[in-house]
């Protein structure tokens, strides 16, 4: 393993920060959390979503990505309203509730820009916020032209290697997750690469069911075999979309390449403010797609949104959204029984 250069680093603390919690048999509730104020109207909708400290996050997120860690040249972070040690106590006080706070590097206006022999230097940086702040692990969100800029696809899966390794000599754990657009998943889709150079490194993978428009996919079976174009943004048919694509990645099956059922999250918007087009208005969509994966022997990782700041942001009309994402599913979710009997029981 290529050696760290600690020179860069604090001392290492021992803490509540400093352990890494294990999501090893653990279903997953993951929401992303916003390092930036909230504007009056940011919302799709017009709505605002919410300031909230991370101690705020509803328990039901056992995994909270902080987005985002980018910047020009190596990619860092920064808290925006704390400051690093009041920051390393929150992420602590999840950490002993045994949830894991990952750094999520991208979003969609992040102009990553990495070449070849940025490896040591960005494994270095990450390897500095882990030792600042706590973080578990680093979530790629990397999106539109970032994802194959310069030599992002090589550099950043190399560090990540480095970084995972780095930490493993320590008896730790270190999450890497990635959070792609769903259409760049297909058999030949921009995120491959990703997946290929990380496998049996990365945790889980949490496409996002949203944004989309009318992408889908087709479905032979469906139309009482006639078959049809089941598309993200058609309401009437949602629960067969999110059934069918995410049985499609399970099972590399319909054009997409295959991500482990055990390693697959589904990712959704908490609101309608929180994205343009893929809310679900009807939470039985999501329980019965659960019940027909299950059925189907795919019992997936569990559900991501973004995000935890919509979850509790208002609408324009200043009605709270109340949770209502972690509310409904929340119980799906973290049910010891999840799966089986929580989902034959309409959890």
């Amino acid at each position: 393993m290529s050696n760290i250069d600690f020179t860069q680093h604090k001392a290492s603390y021992d803490d509540a920060a400093a352990p890494m919690p294990s999501l090893e048999g653990k279903k997953i509730l993951m929401g992303y959390w916003h390092n930036w104020p909230a504007g009056p109207a940011d919302g799709y909708q017009r709505g605002q979503f919410a300031n909230m400290s991370l101690e705020e996050v509803p328990r039901d997120y056992n995994v909270v990505a902080v987005a985002f860690m980018k910047g020009s040249g190596i990619p860092t972070f920064k808290p925006y309203n704390l400051s690093d040690a009041e920051f390393r106590r929150q992420v602590g006080v999840l950490n002993s509730q045994g949830r894991a706070v990952l750094m999520s590097l991208g979003g969609a206006d992040a102009h990553i820009a990495l070449n070849k022999g940025h490896e040591q230097p960005l494994a270095n940086e990450i390897i500095r916020l882990v030792e600042t702040y706590g973080f578990d692990g680093l979530d790629i969100d990397l999106e539109q032209s970032a994802i194959d800029f310069a030599s992002n696809k090589t550099v950043l899966p190399a560090a990540l290697k480095l970084v995972k390794d780095h930490y493993k000599t320590q008896g730790k754990h270190f999450i890497i997750s990635m959070a792609p657009e769903f259409p760049y998943l297909t058999s030949a889709g921009r995120y491959v690469d990703y997946l290929k150079a990380l496998e049996g490194y990365y945790d889980f993978i949490a496409p996002q069911f949203y944004n989309q428009g009318g992408d889908g996919l087709w479905v032979e079976e469906a139309n009482n075999g006639k078959g049809a174009w089941i598309a993200q943004n058609n309401e009437a048919l949602k629960e067969d979309f999110l059934f069918y694509l995410t049985e499609s990645l399970a099972k590399g099956t319909r054009g997409f390449t295959r991500i482990a059922a055990d390693k697959l999250l589904i990712g959704l918007p908490a609101n309608v403010d929180a994205a343009a087009t893929g809310y679900v208005s009807n939470p039985a969509a999501v329980t019965n797609a659960f019940k027909r994966l299950y059925a189907k022997g795919v019992s997936i990782k569990g559900l991501m949104t973004w995000s935890v700041n919509w979850d509790s942001g208002v609408n324009k009309d200043h009605v709270p959204y109340n949770q209502e994402f972690s509310r409904r599913y929340g119980p799906l979710i973290n049910s010891a029984s999840v799966g089986h009997e929580a989902v034959s029981q309409g959890a």
